[in-house]
């Protein structure tokens, strides 16, 4: 066989240059000739499958394509090319220019391939056009069909002849000789079928067969028709769309074949995908340039919120004030100058002999009783705090009516005019009748009334703003899929469709939350960095100072403004109708040191879990409280409580004089308040007393918890109710409406307020809870401590803040931090505040005050959290905490220009604020928590500004929020499964939820800037991660730079959140991509663990148990602690291993070389063996890797392969 050169083998475009001299300039290769291998008995055109006689490789110059493209179509999928080749519009190109549009000889494209190209060949102009107008009826919608497609034609460059010729003879053929008569569905395949079999017919032999094209068209109007029928029959019963496809792709493929009396095969049910999806993607396509033309929105929200109704609004509005009444009524204290009844408790009712009514007193100080008739008892009795005589009781009862009058009878308060004697006739039995004249019951209760109508106008003006209606509605992917699959992994708020899910989960969760946020940023602002507790050296001497302790000068000028906050908290839950306790001088939160609830936590949790019925009993005989007395007992005494349990048990039985069940109800009731109540410090006064090392000094964690807590309470009291009486108005009315997202609106209420945690149903056994927050603390540690994650988040700006608030506000934002009261408001906003773990983890280990110094002290001291404050350092030392914090800044910061900015153009008075964009502005601002009321005003308030800074921040920067989480990521059970899927799936709403907003308002930049921002920021991080790759393993970086579509997909892919964990997955192996987004990490470490005792095993066995079978084995565990440890690993490998593992990366390597010149890409390939031989100059490579007979073996075993499946 004669000698052939490189040149002539690859095809290399300079014609003067072999592929030797290129590898030569390379380095270490010689100008070399290579005789082609003979044994495959195959020749070149049969290894390439060429048409012609010329073997491929006797041509020295690389065939010129045949349609001159810019690049960017060269970057386009060749499955997309193969679709426009064989649409409509591609024909139109070919029979134009004589030429098809791609070139397509060597593309031999797999199953997904053809059914890609095929859904594609419907999305071309003329294929559209046809559709739109095919949809109609009869023969005049397949002749306005055939207009649309001329025109189309003929702007492709074909002939105005041959294009009328084509298109009418083929239409007046179907319509004259199928009097077509069918539905939208069949007359649209058919004209299209028409249309397309005459273009192939000219394209392929020059002249038409209008029998054939006849033929063609019926067979597509009578598959039209049938498919059309099944897929009205799967609508009319209420089939998903992925049932409705399956049966449509079923049917086509059936029918198609049967038309031609043969049976189906397997292709064609992939050519019926293929139709089927096409034909939904053009019908698609052609609703969305209605819409378009319309000025309608491109994407249209399947749901659509408004106002409450007046009869919603005054439905829940009578629940929640009758819910309100009935929580008063069981704490009812009754005040009068009676000797021994100053406070007084009714404990019953009852009819005398003589038929008097009579209630049944007990004073709460002297436990004295009595029995008074009603008409006397109102004579001396009232709800007023401080008791008065009767005279002075009767007087304040009128003027207080008095006032109620004046304010029902206003305007505002939008009650009929006739209100009061309609009130004092139902209290009295007169209309007319005075209030003087009243006696001291019918006046109280006409002033029950009066209070009733007055609270009831209140509380409609509070929850007007937070109730909606709402028509319910479908995701996307609720209509694909049947509900019962898809709803578990749907985000928590796309489950909530009616109008309580809607008002209590989107509307005041948020905005409690928000509320929380602000409180808790601005009082820790205040009572921590403000004050100098945040560097005070030594906080246990801050706590004795606010008690009055003996303490330093300066720790006391640090209390003295810790003390401001906390009175200044004191009186904000005073003024907001919180049942506080007594004023405390010398107060310091007395809370429980976070170890020792647990230990307590998890010592009486099992045992009430075990006895749940004997706990939950009324106990009312003597020989029931002996028996839990005794159980109790028999636990402490055996040993299964922890010391700690047992002392707090025992101190509580002997000081407090109380029974072993009382003092554990007792015990259990602190713990579990202070673990997850939203506050009980300002509410409970001071009655349990355990042992002084129980409590907490530190007052820098102390006041952070403190403050934590405190505003939990105070949003939730506002926004749910003092009792979450307003929440759980809502929950019973959609109990009785739609007990499934009864289910799920009820959970997310339970997690928010910490209810679920307490739920001994819910609640994980001791050993399981700390293996799990283990298995995460590490997971964590060692992916994001020990992993790359910090250089993709340098750029989570550009896939989010900058993205969707643009990068001029984003500049002028990050300009900004520059000031320090800016960074003030953003730490007061509560934008900064959420735990990176949590975020990360979806937990609620909680707000962590530490700096990395205290974090090194609490790993030595705080044996129960060892490992999650590991993490934390970890997260700290590797810069990761600090950028997320700087990336929460940041959007903040932004969000506060945007915020003011959307205000001015939601006024309309901008020369580019047309109606659609003011409309956008509107719906962002009311987005962000920000009412119409207030966007309204001339101005924003600092409260609006702030928590539409705190919710744009969670948003964009991923911030843990069990709303957009399937309700699974947030059950303590299944978290270890859930590590970092729940960012990756967050981040992918993000973008799904913007995409859709922006992009269906009109706003094209939000996509413009993510493809530019992630580009750019690909660029950095890749370069990044290869220094940083060199730094640890001592090793170049072979980059494998993608070209096109795929390039755009490596960038994004790798930067911000969607790159924190790329270093993990083998960039070369699609699979394993695919299996670590599904499979859990802590499996995959598993995996790795049972390979890595295999390849000890291995090594034993071969080496003996010796230092060089440790050493080999390293590196089958390193990759369970990070990419770190990974890459460092590569320093100590022995000579034989690091020859093994370059050998394989060259392999892999040389496949893709090949591919590549066989897809006629040789720069690509050139560039890869340059960059290898660059970086691997020891093993570089050679002719003798990437001759002429490589190439023949390499596409000869491809064949045998493909020969012999």
């Amino acid at each position: 066989m004669p000698k052939i050169t490189s040149s002539q083998f690859f095809g290399i475009e300079d014609p003067q240059s072999s592929l030797s001299r290129r590898l030569s300039s390379i380095g270490r290769i010689d100008d070399t000739s290579i005789t082609a291998s003979p044994s495959t008995g195959l020749t070149s055109s049969q290894f390439f499958g060429q048409e012609t006689s010329q073997d491929f490789i006797q041509q020295p110059e690389v065939r010129k394509r045949k349609i001159d493209r810019d690049q960017v179509l060269d970057f386009l999928p060749d499955a997309i090319k193969k679709g426009y080749n064989d649409s409509i519009t591609g024909m139109a190109q070919q029979l134009a220019t004589g030429e098809a549009p791609f070139d397509l000889e060597d593309y031999n494209p797999g199953v997904l391939g053809d059914i890609g190209a095929a859904i594609v060949s419907f999305f071309m102009p003329a294929d559209v056009a046809l559709f739109a107008a095919g949809g109609g009826i009869g023969g005049q919608a397949a002749k306005k069909a055939g207009k649309l497609a001329l025109k189309q034609m003929m702007r492709a460059g074909v002939k105005k002849e041959f294009a009328e010729k084509t298109v009418q003879g083929g239409l007046n053929s179907i319509v004259a000789k199928a009097g077509i008569s069918a539905g939208g569905s069949a007359a649209a395949l058919g004209s299209y079928s028409g249309i397309a079999d005459a273009m192939v017919q000219e394209i392929e032999d020059n002249n038409i067969d209008w029998e054939r094209t006849f033929k063609a068209a019926a067979k597509g109007t009578v598959l039209g028709a049938t498919v059309g029928a099944v897929g009205g029959r799967a609508t009319a019963k209420g089939s998903s769309e992925a049932v409705k496809i399956a049966q449509e792709i079923a049917t086509f493929g059936v029918a198609s074949p049967a038309l031609e009396l043969r049976t189906p095969t397997p292709q064609d049910f992939l050519h019926a995908g293929g139709m089927v999806l096409g034909i939904r993607g053009a019908n698609m396509a052609i609703t969305g340039t209605k819409r378009l033309i319309k000025k309608e929105p491109l994407i249209q929200t399947p749901r659509k919120s408004k106002p409450a109704s007046e009869e919603f609004l005054q439905e829940t509005s009578e629940a929640v004030l009758k819910a309100r009444i009935k929580g008063r009524k069981e704490s009812e204290v009754w005040s009068s100058e009676r000797e021994g009844f100053q406070a007084t408790k009714i404990v019953g009712e009852r009819e005398t002999n003589k038929g008097f009514k009579v209630f049944q007193l007990k004073d709460t100080n002297t436990n004295r009783t009595l029995e008074l008739p009603k008409n006397e008892f109102f004579k001396e009795f009232d709800l007023y705090k401080d008791p008065l005589s009767p005279e002075l009781l009767q007087k304040k009862r009128v003027g207080e009516v008095a006032g109620l009058s004046r304010k029902l009878t206003s305007e505002e308060s939008g009650l009929p005019s006739n209100i009061l004697p309609e009130k004092k006739f139902q209290a009295t039995g007169s209309s007319d009748i005075s209030t003087k004249n009243m006696n001291p019951r019918q006046l109280f209760k006409y002033r029950k009334a009066l209070r009733y109508e007055k609270e009831l106008i209140d509380i409609k003006k509070d929850l007007k703003p937070s109730l909606v209606e709402f028509e319910p509605g479908k995701t996307f992917v609720e209509r694909v899929f049947p509900q019962k699959f898809v709803q578990p992994f749907l985000a928590a708020e796309t489950r909530l469709k009616s109008k309580e899910g809607q008002s209590l989960g989107r509307k005041m969760i948020p905005e409690a939350d928000a509320k929380r946020a602000e409180l808790l940023g601005t009082f820790v602002e205040e009572a921590v960095t403000k004050s100098g507790l945040k560097e005070f050296k030594k906080p246990n001497e801050v706590a004795d100072a606010l008690e009055g302790r003996p303490s330093s000068r300066e720790a006391k000028q640090v209390a003295d403004k810790v003390k401001v906050a906390l009175d200044r908290a004191y009186k904000v839950a005073k003024d907001a109708g919180i049942d506080v306790s007594g004023y405390i001088e010398g107060y310091f939160p007395r809370m429980m040191k976070k170890d020792v609830q647990q230990i307590i936590f998890d010592d009486l949790m099992p045992l009430v879990k075990k006895n749940q019925k004997l706990f939950d009993k009324k106990i009312i005989k003597e020989k029931d409280l002996k028996t839990l007395n005794k159980l109790i007992e028999g636990y402490i005494q055996s040993g299964e409580f922890n010391s700690s349990t047992n002392r707090a048990l025992n101190k509580l039985v002997k000081e407090g004089k109380l029974s072993y069940k009382e003092a554990m109800d007792l015990l259990r009731t602190e713990v579990m308040g202070e673990m997850y109540s939203p506050f009980g410090n300002l509410e409970k006064s001071r009655k349990l007393k355990l042992p002084a090392d129980f409590y907490e000094r530190n007052a820098k964690e102390v006041i952070v918890r403190y403050f934590d807590k405190f505003s939990k309470r105070m949003a939730t009291a506002e926004v749910f109710g003092k009792r979450g009486e307003k929440a759980k108005v809502l929950l019973e009315s959609l109990l009785r409406k739609d007990p499934a997202e009864h289910k799920v609106l009820k959970e997310l209420y339970s997690n928010f307020t910490g209810l679920s945690s307490v739920d001994p149903a819910k609640a994980m056994s001791p050993g399981a809870r700390k293996l799990s927050e283990s298995i995460m603390s590490f997971e964590y540690a060692t992916k994001i401590g020990l992993g790359f994650a910090t250089i993709p988040n340098l750029t989570q700006f550009t896939i989010s803040t900058a993205m969707e608030a643009g990068y001029l506000r984003f500049l002028r934002g990050a300009i900004r931090l520059v000031n320090p009261e800016v960074r003030k408001k953003i730490r007061q906003s509560g934008a900064t505040q959420h735990n990176v773990m949590d975020m990360l983890l979806g937990t609620d280990m909680g707000l962590s005050p530490f700096s990395w110094k205290e974090n090194i002290k609490h790993i030595v001291t705080d044996k129960g959290n060892r490992l999650q404050n590991v993490a934390t350092l970890l997260a700290s030392a590797s810069g990761f905490k600090t950028i997320n914090y700087f990336n929460q800044l940041l959007a903040a910061s932004t969000a506060e220009v945007y915020v003011k900015d959307l205000h001015k153009i939601s006024k309309g008075k901008g020369i580019t604020d047309t109606k659609s964009r003011v409309d956008w502005a509107k719906k962002n601002l009311t987005r962000l928590g920000i009412t119409r009321m207030s966007y309204e005003k001339k101005a924003l308030s600092n409260t609006n500004i702030e928590n539409a800074m705190y919710r744009f921040a969670k948003e964009s920067q991923l911030q843990k929020d069990i709303l957009k989480d399937p309700l699974a990521f947030n059950n303590p059970k299944l978290r270890p499964f859930a590590i970092f899927k729940r960012f990756g799936f967050r981040q992918a709403k993000y973008f799904k939820d913007v995409m859709k907003r922006e992009i269906s308002a009109g706003n094209v930049l939000v996509p413009l800037r993510l493809a530019a921002g992630g580009l750019a920021g690909a660029w950095g991080i890749g370069w990044a991660k290869d220094k940083l790759i060199k730094f640890y393993s001592g090793e170049d970086v072979v980059s494998d730079d993608k070209q096109g579509w795929a390039r755009f997909l490596q960038a994004m892919s790798n930067v911000g959140a969607m790159g924190f964990f790329s270093d993990l997955i083998e960039a070369e192996n699609k699979l394993r991509a695919i299996r670590f987004l599904v499979t859990p990490v802590v499996i995959s470490d598993l995996e790795k663990m049972y390979s890595g005792m295999e390849y000890l095993s291995k090594n034993v066995d071969t080496f003996g148990f010796n230092s060089i079978a440790l050493q080999r084995s390293v590196k089958g565990f390193v990759g369970i602690f990070g990419s770190v440890p990974k890459q460092a690993a590569k320093r100590i490998e022995l000579p034989g291993q690091k020859k093994m593992r370059i050998s394989g990366e060259k392999g892999r390597l040389r496949s893709k070389i090949f591919e590549l010149f066989l897809k006629k890409k040789p720069k690509e390939a050139v560039k890869l063996i340059r960059d290898w031989n660059k970086s691997r100059p020891n093993n570089p490579f050679t002719p003798y890797d990437i001759g002429d007979s490589d190439m023949y073996q390499y596409v000869a075993r491809k064949a045998r392969i493909k020969a012999n499946p």
